[in-house]
């Protein structure tokens, strides 16, 4: 489960949510205009491209935390670096309230009941996962803090399936048995950190 004292168990949505921004917010100062057309640890995916996933995936998070129904339509904007770099930090810092404070149990998308928690926690992995992306690409690369790595490792283990392979995330990497939990994390999503 968790390393942290005192909790009975794993953390709630929000709580990983919050964790996963914070983390990444510092990888998303670091981008600069001659970062964009960069290749990330996603394949054929340069750093624009995630970054507009990025958008994409926030507003679903958001669109999730106050709504029964989730579209998944993507956003199609003309945005300049600048101005998508801070649509996505004001999404990110916009998330975590309404997460908290919403009752809703599960979120419908495509006929499909999801749960909220499960959704907020796959959510905090997917931005853990591209801040850490983002941070390779800009040379500002910051190591998962470790208890967020295990906290997450429950997320992937039990979310990332063969079938996402590889076309959501890569091959599951070999690592020795002493490994960090940041590198297993990102060894199961097919990242060498």
């Amino acid at each position: 489960m968790t390393s942290v004292p005192g909790r009975a168990g794993p953390p709630e949505a929000a709580e990983l949510l919050e964790r996963a921004i914070m983390y990444t917010r510092g990888a998303l100062a670091s981008v600069r205009p001659e970062h964009l057309l960069l290749p990330t640890p996603c394949p054929g995916w340069p750093l624009i491209r995630l970054l507009q996933h990025m958008d994409d995936s926030l507003a679903a998070m958001a669109e999730a935390a106050s709504s029964p129904h989730l579209t998944l339509a993507p956003t199609t904007s003309a945005d300049t670096a600048d101005e998508l770099l801070s649509r996505i930090k004001q999404r990110a810092c916009a998330l975590v309230g309404p997460w908290t404070t919403s009752q809703r149990a599960v979120v419908e998308l495509g006929g499909r009941a999801l749960e909220r928690e499960t959704m907020g926690r796959v959510g905090a992995l997917e931005i853990t996962l591209h801040g850490w992306d983002v941070g390779q690409v800009c040379d500002s690369a910051r190591p998962v803090p470790p208890v967020l790595a295990m906290d997450l490792w429950p997320v992937a283990r039990d979310h990332i399936a063969d079938a996402d392979r590889p076309c959501r995330v890569g091959p599951a990497l070999e690592l020795p048995e002493w490994a960090t939990p940041q590198e297993r994390l990102l060894a199961h999503t097919g990242r060498r950190g």
